[in-house]
């Protein structure tokens, strides 16, 4: 960043303290399937083998359908939510947690 930049921050602290910095970007398609693929291949007591492509595709849809509504509750409230890498990585765990109960 620079030593400019961190004087500016510590002339003006609330810079930092009053803003929130959107680092949140859409995964891409492939990287969701990737990473259901491997939570579910981490797992040994899954079997889902003629269904696994499915249950990934029902993940990536899942969590592509709420970054979209995302985007609608922006539109109509004005405020921002946001659909983290976290909340797509609760959902893989919620299932496997669902399929041990």
């Amino acid at each position: 960043m620079g030593d400019i930049f961190q004087t500016r921050l510590r002339m003006f602290p609330s810079l930092i303290n009053c803003c929130t910095i959107d680092w949140f970007t859409n995964w891409p398609s492939e990287a969701l399937v990737n990473v259901a693929r491997g939570s579910i291949a981490d797992e040994p007591d899954m079997n889902l083998n003629e269904d696994e492509e499915g249950v990934i595709e029902m993940f990536k849809v899942i969590h592509q359908s709420v970054e979209l509504k995302v985007e609608t509750f922006f539109e109509e409230m004005r405020r921002r939510a946001y659909v983290t890498p976290t909340s797509y990585l609760e959902l893989l765990v919620t299932y496997k947690k669902t399929l041990r109960t």
